[in-house]
């Protein structure tokens, strides 16, 4: 054959992969793991950067969004809304929108939420959609005094009407106002995102229901054709300086125009700077496979040497060995590859069902270019650079040279390679075992907390403590409640620590200060999720009222790490950290001790924390203790949140003991996949290290010989086979263990508590790593003390 390859050396290069199938499963099963890593990483990276909407001009739709003097990020406000839509020359169209739940009720005891989105009229033709049945919104829908109208998704019609013909003109209260049904959209549809209400924006004044005020709304816009974002973004800036100038912060310094299927500014730099080191760890495997393809390469160098013998060119065994790897490393992409495209449905389906419409987590042509680069890379680094490294001498004069384990054929590169997988391996494994610690303390069950008896909420769309207050009291008053309040968090959800004193009193020395969760809480919250006091008491209606004085609730390990176990009661704590304002946090009375109910509950040295009562600041989760069944609950509280005011908004109904069940599962399986990887990374370094201590047995026979029949003894032959390799093991996994534990110091960036890392855990590993290269190089050199002079001197 004249070609590079012929079918005859594609059977050869088949056939020896199956010859050595333990090498080659490894191999490619190291290989298909950082594949799948990195192409999931990649598609994530895809969709943010080149997402498009599912429309004919989808690569126009644009975001329009401005940033102020403080550099936060804001939506317009009406004025702004109506200059963009009106004087925009780039733009062929600017409408507002909001996405967002809604109340539907169907009586006064059966209330449910729906997702849906206010949005203007006009968008209409852009997103060439058309109606089941009905009609689309038209112009008029938005103008002052127009009838209240709303269009209904396919599934809401199936699920709640049974899909009744004689939807359209009936009314429906949503929100507390009845919406008359115009049209049916088909499942299909999808726009601003999943909702299954439409409902029409007051143009005039960019608001969601009559007798609202002016208010900010997300705005998005169809650019021209042939006119940039850069070009869009130009403009619009231009234009918002002409809005009347003030000093506040609020005032608009630029626009954003971005793609609407874009993230934020500066995502996709993040996104790809992820890719770029996902593929570095690949290649950093890739690199380590290549030890064991180098041992393998140098184990047939008399095959080699046969071939360029009878006239095989260097680029004819070159293009032989890397056809083999390029087998091997083929066969690990499409591994790899399904396996990405399988666990990226998977985590769709089961943790980002409400991701954006557009984004289906499918392979595109970029997906599938980004895996052939992938597949030629590997089998590049793992096969073809041994094989340059084997063949640049004549490789009869190859076989005859005898160097030591960093300079031999594999070279100081080679040699350094296997410290950075060691140590990249071994600091992937100390934080993957340390977060593996953290999530499972944060399943655990909290001893103190009372089971299958509460059931939380999450509170949303309630803008002022007042309306909170009447929430928490009508779940209060529902029947079988026991208690019932609001919280900043929940037991397991990690509250951030605060840097807090305590006050000295007599000759006691200043307290160091020190983290501690603090939590804030409205009143009946910790009666609700059954806290009991050990000493004093808890909050009571009076710790609420404005110009009370300021107290605070500890728990039992707070009493211990602050004071040692002294009575707590009536000493003051303050958090030493300013507040928003500038202005310094109160001395606080401590005046009662709870026990642990899991502010953190794996970080030991962060378990002590207190409550602190508040009235006006917002408060995130609603706890209700019941005698009956916590989800029975349900249905009456939606009804009664809903008779205080239709637009309020409660969801994600669980159990206490179940409460972000699905993140801290989501969480687990990152830290299972972590610890998976480290594992093979490790796995990889020790048959790395075995693999080059064979290969040098092998080619150094006739000199080991040579000196025990010199008098060399067993622990001089021992040093000269496994030193190098010894002292590579140990740079590397000195290095890892400082890698890992630095990594642990950036855990209070969490959202929940992290272990300290402490002593044991980065010991045993290291230990571990000790022990499993120990045996991997006493192996090859158990091999070379039975090598005896004879058999040496009769070696090729």
């Amino acid at each position: 054959m004249n070609g590079l390859f012929s079918p005859g050396e594609f059977r050869l290069g088949l056939r020896l992969i199956l010859k050595q199938p333990i090498l080659s499963l490894t191999v490619i099963l190291a290989l298909a793991t950082g594949i799948a890593v990195a192409i999931i990483g990649f598609t994530f990276r895809d969709e943010l950067v080149n997402g498009r909407l599912p429309y004919q001009a989808g690569d126009r739709f644009a975001r329009i969004y401005a940033v102020d003097r403080a550099a936060n990020r804001r939506d317009l406000d009406a004025e702004g809304y109506r200059a963009f839509r009106d004087r925009a020359a780039s733009f062929e169209y600017v409408g507002a929108m909001q996405a967002r739940p809604f109340t539907l009720s169907h009586g006064p005891d059966d209330v449910e939420p729906v997702q849906g989105a206010f949005i203007t009229p006009g968008w209409m033709p852009w997103v060439e959609a058309s109606p089941l049945s009905g009609r689309n919104f038209i112009p008029a829908d938005g103008e002052p005094g127009a009838e209240p109208v709303v269009l209904v998704r396919e599934s809401l019609w199936q699920r709640r009407y049974g899909g009744d013909p004689n939807l359209i003109g009936r009314q429906l209260t949503i929100g507390g106002q009845s919406r008359t049904v115009v049209g049916i959209m088909p499942d299909s549809f999808r726009f601003p995102g999943s909702g299954e209400l439409w409902l029409p924006v007051n143009e005039s004044a960019a608001g969601g229901a009559p007798g609202q005020p002016p208010t900010a709304f997300p705005v998005f816009g169809v650019i021209r054709a042939n006119v940039s974002f850069e070009t869009a973004t130009t403009e619009l800036t231009e234009l918002s300086r002409q809005f009347p100038a003030t000093d506040e912060p609020g005032q608009i310094a630029r626009v954003v125009v971005q793609p609407f299927t874009g993230g934020p500014e500066g995502a996709s730099l993040a996104a790809s700077a992820v890719v770029f080191v996902l593929v570095m760890v690949l290649l950093v495997v890739a690199s380590n496979v290549s030890t064991l393809v180098f041992a393998r390469t140098w184990s047939r160098a008399p095959e080699l040497a046969v071939r360029s013998a009878l006239g095989a060119t260097r680029a004819r065994v070159v293009g032989q060995l890397f056809l083999e790897t390029l087998l091997l490393g083929s066969i690990a992409t499409a591994i790899g590859a399904a396996s990405a495209l399988g666990i990226m449905r998977y985590v769709g389906d089961a943790y980002m069902s409400d991701r954006p419409f557009w984004m289906t987590l499918e392979p595109t042509w970029r997906t599938s270019a980004f895996t052939a680069f992938l597949a030629l890379l590997v089998s590049a680094v793992a096969g073809l650079w041994p094989a340059l490294r084997v063949t640049r001498h004549d490789l009869r004069h190859t076989l005859q040279a005898g160097r030591g384990f960093a300079a031999g054929g594999f070279g100081r590169v080679g040699a350094a390679l296997l410290v950075v997988e060691i140590a990249l391996s071994v600091g992937l494994l100390n934080g993957a075992v340390t977060m593996a610690r953290a999530f499972d303390s944060y399943m655990n069950e909290i001893p103190a907390l009372p089971r299958n008896q509460v059931l939380t909420v999450q509170l949303g769309q309630i803008q002022s403590a007042e309306w909170r207050d009447k929430v928490v009291e009508a779940a209060a008053a529902l029947p079988g409640v026991v208690a019932a309040g609001a919280g900043r968090n929940l037991p397991r959800i990690y509250p951030l620590p605060r840097r807090t004193a305590v006050e000295a009193i007599g000759d006691e020395p200043a307290q160091t200060v020190m983290p501690a969760p603090s939590h804030p809480v409205g009143p009946g919250f910790l009666e609700a999720i059954g806290a009991r006091t050990l000493s004093g008491r808890l909050f009571t209606a009076a710790d609420f009222v404005d110009g009370a004085p300021p107290v605070a609730v500890v728990n039992e390990p707070f009493v211990r790490k602050f004071l040692g176990g002294r009575n707590p009661i009536g000493r003051r704590i303050r958090i030493e950290e300013p507040r928003e304002d500038g202005t310094q946090e109160p001395w606080r009375e401590i005046v009662g001790v709870v026990p642990d109910l899991g502010l953190s509950v794996a970080n030991v040295s962060l378990a002590g924390g207190f409550y602190t009562p508040v009235r006006e600041e917002f408060l995130y989760y609603l706890a209700v203790r019941t005698t009956t069944e916590p989800l029975k609950l349900v249905p009456q509280l939606r009804a009664a949140a809903a008779n205080l005011d239709p637009d309020i908004q409660l969801r994600d109904f669980q159990t206490l003991e179940h409460a972000a069940e699905e993140e801290r599962a989501f969480l687990s399986g990152v830290s299972v996949a972590l610890t998976v990887m480290g594992g093979i990374a490790l796995l990889l370094s020790i048959v790395g290290i075995y693999a080059l201590l064979s290969f040098m047995v092998t080619r150094r026979t006739r000199e080991i010989g040579i000196r025990v029949a010199l008098g060399a003894t067993r622990m001089h032959i021992l040093r000269t086979i496994t030193g190098g390799a010894f002292v590579h093991l140990a740079i590397g996994g000195i290095f890892g263990t400082a890698i890992g534990l630095l990594v642990l110091q950036l855990r209070s960036v969490l959202l929940i508590s992290v272990p300290d890392a402490g002593v044991v855990m980065p010991s045993t590993i290291f230990l571990t790593l000790a022990l499993a290269g120990g045996t991997a190089g006493w192996l090859p050199a158990r091999r070379a003390l039975r090598i005896r002079p004879s058999e040496a001197l009769s070696a090729d």
